[in-house]
C-alpha cells in the first residue's frame, strides 16, 4: 500500500512538473520573441512593453512550480539543493509579478491613453524603481537555477545539470545590466541559456514518468 502510494504521488509530481515546465518554455519563448521584435523597432514603444510583460507575469509561477516538482522528485540527501533552489525562485516569483501586474493594470493603460507623466514612480524605464525590482527578480531566478543544479550534478542527467548552471552563471549580468545597459544586451543569451534548461528538466520528468509506468506495472503484476 505505501508502495502504491509512493507511485501515484511520484506520478502527479512528475505531470505537475512536466506541464509547468513545458509553460515555462512557452511563456520564455513568448518573452523573447516580442524582445527581438521590440529590439528590431517593429513592434513600438509603449506596445512592445506589453507583449513582453504578458508572457513574463505568466512565466514566474510556471518557473516556481517547475522548481518545487524537482524538489519532491530528487534523491532525499540532495534535496538540500533542490530546496534553496525554490526558495529563490519564489523570491523571484513575487518580485516581478508585482511588477508585471502593476505594469499591466495601471501604468501601461495610463500610457496608451497618453495621459502617464514621465515622471510616475511605476515607469517601466531604463534606471527607474521597477526595472531596479525586475533586474533583481531576474537574479533570483538564476540564483534559483545555479543552486537547484547541484542536485543533478553527479546523476544521469547532465545537460539538466548544465543549462541549470549555465543560466544561473548570468547573475552578475542581470544585476550589472541595471547600472551599465550594455549588459542588458549580453544578457539577452537568458533567451537560450534558460530553454535549454527547461527543456532538459521536461526530459526528465519524462525520465521519472517512464518509471513510474514501470513500477507501477510492477506493482500490478505483484
Amino acid at each position: 500500500m505505501k508502495d502504491a502510494q509512493l507511485v501515484m504521488n511520484n506520478s502527479a509530481t512528475g505531470k505537475v512538473g512536466y506541464w509547468s515546465t513545458l509553460l515555462s518554455v512557452i511563456f520564455g519563448f513568448g518573452y523573447s520573441i516580442p524582445q527581438i521584435l521590440s529590439t528590431l523597432k517593429i513592434i513600438p514603444h509603449p506596445q512592445d512593453l506589453f507583449w513582453l510583460f504578458l508572457p513574463s507575469l505568466f512565466l514566474a509561477p510556471a518557473f516556481l512550480i517547475t522548481m518545487i516538482s524537482l524538489n519532491f522528485l530528487v534523491k532525499e540527501q540532495l534535496r538540500i539543493w533542490t530546496t534553496i533552489g525554490w526558495a529563490f525562485a519564489a523570491i523571484y516569483c513575487t518580485m516581478v509579478t508585482l511588477v508585471y501586474f502593476s505594469q499591466l493594470a495601471v501604468v501601461l493603460p495610463q500610457q496608451f491613453k497618453g495621459v502617464a507623466d514621465d515622471k510616475n514612480l511605476l515607469l517601466f524605464e531604463s534606471g527607474t524603481f521597477l526595472m531596479s525590482v525586475d533586474c533583481l527578480g531576474y537574479f533570483f531566478m538564476s540564483l534559483s537555477s545555479f543552486f537547484a543544479a547541484f542536485a543533478f550534478a553527479n546523476s544521469k542527467h547532465k545537460w539538466l545539470y548544465r543549462g541549470l548552471l549555465l543560466n544561473g552563471s548570468l547573475m552578475p549580468l542581470l544585476v550589472l545590466a541595471f547600472f551599465y545597459p550594455v549588459f542588458y544586451y549580453i544578457g539577452a543569451v537568458w533567451m537560450i541559456t534558460f530553454p535549454l534548461a527547461m527543456i532538459n528538466a521536461i526530459k526528465f520528468f519524462i525520465d521519472d514518468l517512464q518509471i513510474v509506468v514501470k513500477l507501477n506495472i510492477a506493482y500490478e503484476n505483484k
